[in-house]
């Protein structure tokens, strides 16, 4: 959930034009309209400054990932492998099928999704070359 176009939507405050992201207030409250165009896909980080200035433990590592509308999660962590489930078949994330040659592709597909959106947003984060 984008949480502040949305937290303004269910005050019945409209987001600022810079504001970045969708509100989904429409979901939640019956008299608001839905998004026209929701994205396919949902966008997930962990940007934390106590691991770039020494204080953070190694499961607090930044990671950027995305979750599909058609459930796949993929995710990269910084210095570490990456991560992909098929969550229709695999709710618990108990199969890493980042590793595996049948989903290459999948693999690829998601890695360009989350490619455009770092670029999109500016963000540094670096993914790994596959």
């Amino acid at each position: 959930i984008d949480i502040a176009p949305t937290t303004l939507g269910l005050c019945g405050i409209d987001s600022p034009e810079s504001m970045v992201g969708i509100d989904y207030s429409g979901y939640f409250v019956l008299d608001r309209q839905k998004p026209i165009n929701p994205p396919d896909s949902a966008f997930l980080q962990l940007v934390d400054p106590g691991w770039i200035y020494g204080f953070a433990s190694d499961r607090e590592r930044p990671w950027r990932g995305i979750v599909t509308n058609d459930g796949w999660k993929y995710v990269v962590l910084e210095g570490q492998p990456w991560l992909m489930y098929n969550l229709n078949d695999d709710a618990y994330e108990l199969a890493n099928l980042a590793l595996d040659g049948r989903f290459k592709q999948e693999r690829k597909h998601l890695q360009d999704k989350l490619m455009d959106w770092i670029s999109r947003t500016g963000d540094i984060f670096k993914l790994p070359e596959i």
